[in-house]
């Protein structure tokens, strides 16, 4: 049996899980016994936050292993997260795990063997408490193999689910080197079809000796790094508008003061005026871009960018927004795209806000992505309030 789990260790992974900052009062409500009535507002409150699809909960493998682990420590001696009896924790876990536990393979779900036989549980007995039609995850019940294997897998030996199921990468060695000696043999023997092979080769050793030695080639790294990603050179943040006023040369413009965790608040040009009143961007959290070349617009210096999702016929636009336990200036990242951001005048002289645009979107659970992967900060993804499949600009 592994080290006992103390509570307040427990209701820190089970925060990390819900992407939720939880106050001591949340803690508290969290461990309370499930009464009867069961009450599902407090369920779907702690479950708001929650991936709801395997695709982004896939980006997100490391983050749920990590915290999961802790669940499992803390299941091995127990039926339910409260002990011998489910508490809210339970059905709010299980809410916000259904898109991992989806996407795990079979090797994850041994390496977690006590929270797999925690959410099986919890699947058959949440069917069982009529919840609300809202509540009740899409797809079919996540299955689980029961014959396990001979040895139980370790978390920390086994890939992070987005790395696999890829091709595996050509490689070179001996079956490259015999693939070409191949070719090259029967290159020849087709091209000399009646001469003699002794011939051949001495004139192609004359051939040689008869040309100047050439200068050698400068070693390739074998294991060269890949190159920078675009969408890893943009400075993308969590930010705090702060006020917001019409533009005084301008119809469709607003002016905004706006807290992105520097020094002073920077100003932003956005052309949301057709779209929102000026309160419903003053006081908002919002996801800015902080590394385009600052311009001009009608007299006004824009230094930054408010990103925003549009619904397809562009009748409707919303902020992108983070969540609410994420610190304003932290920056937004991608799984697997790593690297520091570019300077203003290299993003604009090398166009990569224009590379990286037309793969922002908004997926059907309304989470903001790049490429399908989600805009994260340390305490989960950024969404929008109602706009699925829109675009990002």
């Amino acid at each position: 049996m592994g080290k006992a789990v103390g509570r307040e260790e427990l209701a820190g992974a089970v925060g990390k899980v819900l992407f939720l900052k939880l106050s001591a009062q949340d803690k508290q409500k969290l461990f309370e016994k499930l009464g009867d009535p069961v009450d599902w507002p407090a369920v779907a409150q702690f479950s708001r936050q929650a991936v709801r699809a395997p695709e982004a909960a896939r980006t997100l493998s490391s983050h749920y292993a990590r915290h999961l682990a802790t669940l499992n420590a803390a299941l091995e001696p127990q039926m339910y997260l409260g002990g011998a009896q489910p508490v809210i924790a339970d059905l709010a876990c299980y809410l916000a795990l259904v898109a991992i536990f989806t996407a795990f393979d079979d090797m994850h779900k041994w390496a977690l063997c006590s929270a797999s036989r925690w959410f099986d549980h919890m699947q058959h007995r949440f069917a069982a408490l009529l919840p609300p039609p809202e509540l009740i995850p899409s797809g079919p019940s996540v299955p689980f193999d029961r014959d396990p294997p001979e040895t139980l897998p370790q978390l920390c030996a086994l890939a992070p689910i987005y790395q696999l199921g890829g091709d595996a990468a050509p490689t070179g060695g001996a079956s490259g080197e015999t693939a070409g000696d191949e070719a090259a043999g029967d290159g020849a023997a087709a091209g000399g079809a009646g001469k003699p092979m002794s011939n051949r080769k001495e004139k192609k050793k004359e051939k040689i000796e008869s040309k100047p030695p050439k200068e050698p080639k400068a070693a390739v790294a074998v294991n060269a790094a890949p190159a920078q990603s675009d969408i890893s050179k943009l400075d993308i943040r969590v930010g705090h508008i702060l006020s917001a006023e019409r533009h005084p040369e301008a119809d469709k413009l607003y002016v905004e003061k706006v807290d992105v965790g520097d020094a002073a608040p920077r100003t932003v040009v956005s052309g949301l005026v057709d779209y929102m009143p000026a309160d419903a961007l003053a006081g908002k959290r919002a996801v800015l871009l902080c590394n385009l070349k600052p311009a001009k617009m009608k007299g006004i210096e824009s230094q930054a960018m408010v990103l925003a999702a549009s619904d397809d016929g562009k009748t409707k636009v919303e902020l992108l927004v983070p969540p609410d336990a994420a610190p304003v200036g932290e920056r937004i990242h991608f799984e697997g795209h790593a690297g520091e951001p570019l300077p203003p005048n290299q993003v604009s002289k090398k166009k990569v806000w224009e590379a990286v645009q037309p793969e922002l979107g908004t997926s059907a659970e309304r989470v903001a992505t790049y490429a399908g992967l989600p805009f994260l900060t340390t305490s989960g993804p950024c969404t929008v309030a109602t706009i699925t499949g829109g675009t990002i600009k």
